[in-house]
């Protein structure tokens, strides 16, 4: 049998130990079932709701015509008086606009269709209410956070459809307080699109009910994905 070169044999280490060092310890969902109802349990208040952004056709538009009347006038603003300033120009320019366009915002926060957040949060407290127990085993310090990074009405396409989607991400965390910091214990994550999609008019209608028809629903599907990811369902 041919042995192997010492030095792949250590890069092959290497690589083993560094994948090794990188994962992320996760914790036995009875072990952290029994955490969450034997310790102290907070549900995080959440002080500003998420609010329902708005990803817009007119805007990506906007955006791409304010990036190239700037984009152009920086590159006219350098002279050119041959072919390879030209185009040396040109890639000024066109790095200027992708970077512009990248600057400005591709969607504006609407007052309405808030509360997704605050829903979930609400739901999951009246939960581990019911869970409480008289006295706790342990004197462990638990807290269940929830945040929002996507919360956004966005256009399906730019070209072949008039239709919306009710884009989120919601994220659902096991917080536990060690030594002044916050460790999560486990993170359980919702992102999709609602099912339904339509124009962004419809949507809008009535104060934005379509949206919080679809919301109920997104809550309570995180709700409980949640509740199968921890074991207490």
């Amino acid at each position: 049998m041919q042995k192997l070169p010492l030095t792949l044999v250590l890069s092959a280490s290497l690589v083993v130990a560094i994948s090794a060092c990188s994962t992320t310890p996760v914790t036995p969902k009875n072990v952290l079932r029994d955490a969450v109802l034997n310790s102290h349990v907070a549900v995080t208040p959440i002080a500003k709701p998420a609010e329902l952004s708005e990803r817009t056709k007119a805007q990506a538009v906007g955006n791409f015509v304010v990036a190239s009347v700037v984009s152009s006038a920086v590159g006219s603003s350098a002279g050119a008086v041959n072919a390879q300033q030209m185009q040396a120009n040109m890639q000024i320019m066109q790095s200027f606009n992708q970077n512009l366009q990248q600057a400005l915002p591709d969607s504006y926060v609407v007052a309405a269709g808030k509360g997704a957040d605050l829903a979930l949060a609400k739901k999951l407290s009246n939960y581990l209410t019911t869970k409480a127990q008289p006295s706790t085993p342990n004197n462990r310090e638990l807290s269940i956070a929830v945040n929002t990074p996507l919360w956004e009405l966005g256009y399906v396409s730019f070209l072949t459809s008039q239709d919306y989607a009710l884009n989120y991400h919601l994220q659902v965390s096991v917080l536990e307080q060690k030594e002044g910091k916050l460790h999560a214990l486990k993170t359980v994550s919702c992102a999709n699109s609602a099912k339904n999609k339509m124009p962004l008019e419809q949507w809008k209608a009535e104060n934005y009910k379509a949206v919080d028809i679809n919301a109920e629903v997104i809550v309570n599907e995180c709700f409980n994905r949640f509740l199968a990811e921890t074991g207490l369902n």
